[in-house]
């Protein structure tokens, strides 16, 4: 086989035959005469490669590959009709980062994708979980957001479609307190109390005091120090602290 850059690609093509039925109807008949080459023209090879090591049950591992040569490879598991390297490709997508920095390279990448729908909605919904969790439901962090994004008709699109998607996202529970929405802030009580989350509280001269909280008993919050600085210093203690601390989750 031959791809657009006319690079070969060696493979048996029984094995690609089983594999794929559009394989099969162009190696053995249906579309023509029994060949023993066909042309590869809307794919790069590396690509087509990939796909013809899966098909020969070879490890590999997604997160090797970045977000567009997935989608490349999506493509290609679409037009062979390969269901299972479309579902392991889909299923790859959310363990990939989303940064500040490619998050909307990402949507761009969803938009460009819409024919591709299950593609385009698991990218979408990527970078839209990454905003939902910087945003933090403050509208301060959208302007900030949105003021240094660079202006263009693509990424204009691309936010609102994020903002639109995260309205029906599921708010991520904090990994601190446990809790959606996040209790940042809020007063620590035995009813709200998490076993190893984080809190602060003002000590006297107004000096802030962060600690993990271990367990809620009726003295107040036992507190357990070990190793972490506290006004420059370092603390190994256990004692009791009264239930007026709030949580910190970021």
């Amino acid at each position: 086989m031959s791809s657009s850059s006319s690079e070969e690609v060696a493979a048996h093509k029984m094995i690609l035959g089983i594999a794929s039925d559009v394989f099969k109807r162009q190696f053995f008949g249906c579309l023509g005469e029994p060949k023993d080459e066909i042309e590869i023209k809307d794919a790069k090879v590396e690509v087509f490669d990939v796909m013809v090591q899966y098909i020969y049950h070879k490890k590999l591992d997604w997160m090797d590959y970045n977000l567009g040569f997935l989608s490349s490879l999506y493509y290609l598991a679409e037009k062979f009709i390969i269901e299972e390297l479309r579902e392991e490709i889909i299923a790859s997508i959310p363990k990939h980062e989303v940064s500040e920095e490619n998050v909307l390279d990402v949507a761009i990448l969803a938009e460009d994708n819409l024919h591709h729908q299950p593609l385009s909605d698991t990218l979408y919904e990527a970078a839209a979980s990454f905003l939902q969790h910087k945003f933090d439901g403050k509208l301060e962090n959208v302007y900030n957001f949105c003021s240094e994004t660079e202006a263009s008709q693509a990424n204009g699109l691309v936010l609102l479609k994020m903002l639109a998607k995260m309205k029906i996202l599921p708010n991520p529970k904090c990994e601190n307190c446990k809790q959606t929405p996040c209790l940042n802030g809020q007063v620590l009580t035995r009813e709200n109390f998490v076993p190893g989350a984080t809190v602060v509280e003002y000590h006297e001269r107004s000096k802030l005091v962060q600690f993990d909280i271990d367990f809620f008993d009726g003295s107040g919050v036992q507190r357990e120090l070990f190793g972490r600085k506290m006004f420059g210093q370092t603390y190994e203690t256990i004692g009791y602290y009264t239930s007026n601390s709030t949580f910190k989750c970021f």
